[in-house]
């Protein structure tokens, strides 16, 4: 019988232009069904966050909420292997309870799932950390609940957290190192020797507010783009963003006077495939990280600059601490400043065919999901 594993998601709670948050969570439910597991994938969405299609409050049985997980439960094969919670309640608990009791563990990503009499069925509970440096602050300094405290084991993306270089708090746990997966069957271009004329990325300007931590404060990307505002006179490449900044923003004009490109990305992330295909025919991926992620140099590394690399798009991205776990110089470079930057751009422009190959090179050898899950086991001290 195939090990089993139950995977706690955020994929309904954001039904309406979210292909990027959708496959964050995909990435490892099919992951780990790639790599031979049985995946039961759960979720819980407070009546509160129901709504439609027009993003009106619902009931759920209407809800898009509901729509999303329907759609997504048929297209990837998990009829019979998925369970949404309205409030806690489902009528499909007593099958999820006993799949529970012969599960190895709960991999709960960034803790979203919080239904205790399902997490007590398990053996184990794996917290997974998709936002390092920010989830120790919230819990250690703004003493957040991140529903640390029912888990038994803690892994972050942020693979420099407890490191001597690394700038954040603990909040009281070891974190264990992991990944970010990619599944390949999902994301390869037909096209790869065919690379576009724009860099791209998609961004949200503000996200939540910084968080101090130290005597530092713990920013966006808005705040990393700004010191980037001037690159487009800089360099003869094509920069573009696709974003949530608002037209009336006095940042949209700065960046379009500075010869930016700005879309808007909620027409981009529906279907997902659209999504997927925004990227494979851009020239890659060039963005920015989360200040924090800067600051803290804790690792992190991009969900979305996986799928880039799994397209055969090369990644230029800012540097984290990340380049101490993935090559970098040939399809996938970082930078620092506004000159690393634009030297890294022209790297590229030298050769963009070489750059889209040695890529997904990149994907295969150190982002395909079923060996990031099988690095992951071994972490966690579940390895075969």
């Amino acid at each position: 019988m195939p090990r089993r594993v139950i995977i706690g998601v955020g994929i309904a709670s954001y039904p309406l232009h979210a292909a990027g948050n959708m496959w964050v969570f995909l990435q490892w439910v099919l992951g780990f069904r790639q790599a031979g597991w049985d995946v039961w994938m759960v979720e819980n969405v407070p009546p509160a966050k129901c709504i439609d299609a027009n993003g009106r409050k619902c009931a759920p049985a209407l809800s898009a909420n509901l729509a999303q997980w329907n759609n997504v439960v048929e297209e990837f094969g998990l009829n019979d292997r998925a369970t949404l919670f309205f409030d806690g309640q489902t009528p499909e608990l007593t099958g999820l309870l006993g799949f529970a009791r012969d599960a190895e563990f709960f991999f709960n990503i960034s803790g979203h799932f919080k239904h205790r009499e399902v997490l007590g069925a398990v053996r184990e509970k794996i917290y997974a950390d998709l936002d390092p440096a920010f989830t120790q602050i919230w819990a250690e300094v703004y003493k957040s609940d991140m529903n640390l405290d029912v888990h038994d084991k803690f892994v972050s993306i942020g693979r420099h957290l407890g490191g001597k270089g690394c700038r954040a708090p603990l909040a009281g746990r070891t974190w264990l190192p992991v990944g970010v997966p990619v599944v390949l069957d999902y994301f390869t271009n037909p096209k790869p020797d065919q690379p576009g004329d724009v860099w791209t990325t998609f961004t949200h300007w503000y996200g939540y507010p910084p968080v101090e931590y130290d005597g530092m404060w713990y920013g966006n990307k808005s705040e990393e783009f700004a010191r980037l505002a001037d690159l487009p006179k800089k360099t003869k490449e094509k920069l573009e963003i696709a974003t949530d900044l608002h037209p009336d923003d006095p940042v949209t004009h700065q960046f379009l006077e500075s010869g930016w490109r700005l879309v808007e990305a909620r027409p981009l992330n529906t279907p997902w495939q659209r999504y997927r295909d925004y990227m494979a025919q851009s020239r890659g991926e060039f963005c920015v990280a989360k200040n924090g992620y800067v600051r803290s140099h804790c690792g992190w590394f991009s969900d979305r600059s996986v799928a880039f690399l799994a397209l055969g798009r090369p990644v230029i991205l800012q540097e984290t601490g990340w380049s101490d776990f993935y090559p970098q110089g040939e399809g996938l470079l970082s930078f620092h400043d506004e000159e690393s930057a634009r030297a890294a751009l022209e790297t590229v422009a030298r050769d963009p065919v070489k750059h889209a190959r040695a890529a997904r090179k990149i994907a295969e050898r150190y982002c395909a999901a079923p060996i990031v899950v099988n690095e992951l086991l071994e972490t966690i001290g579940h390895a075969a």
